[in-house]
């Protein structure tokens, strides 16, 4: 059993070991990614302590110097979070407190660890944003550069899964970009979310120390302090939601690209060849090629779907004020990224490899059926009716109901 540092609220009292445990999860394995932004927030928060007073310049200076070290020997992977850490904010206070003495302790002056982590869950927002914003514009200059190279290629349009009418390559592309394009504004909207700074709210309901939120907030890059307090601990799960509304818009988009590629590709349709490099092979038979990659792009889309789920799961029907299922958002949130993260970027590098096949391509657009609708139109723009030309192209248009169907234009 893992024996834990002692919690940075212990009193003395007894603690069961298995419900430590069991509240801590593995919350210290997803506070990983916190670090630095702990570390950063605590930085900006000593500083406010200083300007107000509340600490005097040289215990500050050491406070910047231990938090500055613990960042530099992180970063050198001399020191990580374990499953005896509790969260983050303890693992930090309790490495700065062996450094530089109980100095150490006095960082945490007019804070909660509630605010604490909403905090450094907003600068992990910031950056993530940020990372998913550069993959998104990346895919968007690779669909780009193909609609150059091959744009003008024929591709039937298709509605029902029949040859509808006529489109393009480009046609195809261009439609994929605008809806990632789309997310990119989504994502804007949503960094409304993060741009206000938790601090100084404590557990929900302020601190009642002359604490300058405003210029903490400035420190950290953010837009100003959130107000009101009471609405920090009230929002929380909110603002990780508005990312994962982003991320699963992405996913969405990605999944309707994986399920054009996966039809557009098998033997029957033929109009692209997938690349041997990102394709696998069958354990049997030695002929096969299979579209592992978009497969697995698809049920990793759908996982996305699921996470975000999971997140509104958690935040559900819950009263104001804080509650400890807030931990729980971390692992869907972070799964979620890392999926779209991956996602976006290897298809920037597996859709330029694709090979249109472009006899396939001509012979499915050359389907006299693709027409129909342009021959209709024309006969009403030279004055007919539309609806009497509309039957009159149907009943001359061949195979116009060759899957037995009577089919809805």
């Amino acid at each position: 059993m893992t024996t834990h540092h002692s919690p940075i609220w212990d009193r003395g009292d007894p603690i069961d070991a298995d419900m430590l445990a069991f509240t801590i999860g593995d919350d210290w394995l997803h506070d990983r990614r916190l670090v630095e932004h702990d570390i950063r927030a605590s930085l900006a928060h000593v500083s406010g302590l200083m300007r107000v007073g509340l600490i005097e310049a040289a215990t500050g200076e050491r406070l910047h110097a231990g938090l500055l070290a613990l960042l530099e020997q992180w970063r050198a992977g001399e020191w990580t979070l374990g499953p005896e850490d509790e969260d983050v904010h303890s693992a930090v206070e309790r490495r700065l407190t062996e450094q530089i003495g109980a100095d150490g302790g006095r960082m945490h002056l007019g804070r909660s660890r509630n605010d604490q982590v909403a905090v450094d869950l907003r600068l992990w927002l910031r950056a993530a944003a940020a990372a998913t914003h550069t993959r998104i514009e990346e895919l968007c200059q690779v669909l780009v550069n193909m609609a150059r190279n091959s744009g003008t290629l024929p591709l039937s349009g298709y509605t029902h899964m029949r040859p509808a009418m006529p489109s393009t390559v480009g046609d195809w592309l261009a439609a994929h970009r605008a809806a990632l394009q789309a997310d990119l504004s989504d994502l804007e909207q949503a960094a409304a979310r993060w741009r206000k700074c938790p601090l100084g709210s404590g557990s929900g309901y302020g601190i009642p120390l002359p604490l300058d939120r405003a210029f903490v907030a400035t420190e950290l890059g953010f837009d100003g302090a959130e107000s009101p307090i009471t609405a920090v601990q009230h929002s929380r799960g909110r603002p990780e939601l508005a990312y994962l509304n982003v991320i699963e818009g992405v996913a969405l988009n990605l999944s309707k690209l994986a399920a054009d590629l996966w039809i557009y590709s098998t033997h029957e349709f033929g109009l692209v060849r997938l690349p041997v490099a990102f394709t696998t092979g069958s354990s049997l038979m030695p002929h096969k090629r299979n579209p592992d990659l978009i497969e697995l792009l698809r049920g990793q889309c759908r996982q996305t779907l699921a996470d975000r789920a999971a997140l509104v799961a958690v935040i559900q029907d819950l009263p104001s004020g804080y509650h400890r299922d807030f931990q729980l958002v971390k692992p869907p949130l972070f799964r979620a990224h890392d999926r779209m993260q991956a996602a976006l970027s290897i298809c920037a590098r597996a859709l330029p490899e694709l090979e249109w096949q472009q006899d396939a391509l001509r012979a499915a657009a050359s389907d006299p059926g693709l027409q129909a609708t342009a021959k209709a139109l024309q006969a009403a723009e030279q004055g007919s009716n539309f609806r009497e030309s509309y039957r009159k192209v149907s009943r001359e248009s061949p195979g116009s109901d060759r899957d037995g169907l009577s089919v809805r234009r």
